[in-house]
């Protein structure tokens, strides 16, 4: 089982998405609980959105190239743990669970666009 833990000052995670309107984002800027994410350092190892994919396992194959960048409250409740291979991708980044989602305002809107290959 993945421990619970809480999120830290100045704490950034990483969504990365194929769709610029993931609908685990809410308008005004809030994560809907069990959203995943990244840490912002795994997230430095993604620089394609077919990386994104393999990294994370994604069950959706199309590139993951929307890259949303998450700065929660302190104590905001997070899971986190080590992608298992699925899909038939290798996984291996750390992922975050967002248990009961995340405040307004948290998630930066619009993503950034990395490339998709």
């Amino acid at each position: 089982m993945i421990a619970t833990e809480t999120t830290k000052t100045g704490e950034v995670f990483v969504r990365f998405s194929a769709f610029q309107n993931d609908n685990r984002i809410r308008e005004d800027g809030s994560l809907r609980p069990g959203t995943y994410a990244t840490t912002e350092e795994d997230a430095r190892n993604v620089k394609t959105g077919r990386d994104a994919v393999a990294r994370y396992a994604l069950s959706n194959p199309q590139p993951a190239s929307y890259r949303f960048t998450i700065r929660p409250e302190i104590d905001t409740v997070i899971q986190k743990g080590i992608v298992q291979p699925a899909f038939e991708q290798p996984g291996g980044g750390v992922e975050v669970i967002f248990k009961d989602g995340a405040a307004p305002n948290t998630v930066t809107l619009p993503p950034d666009k990395i490339p998709d290959e």
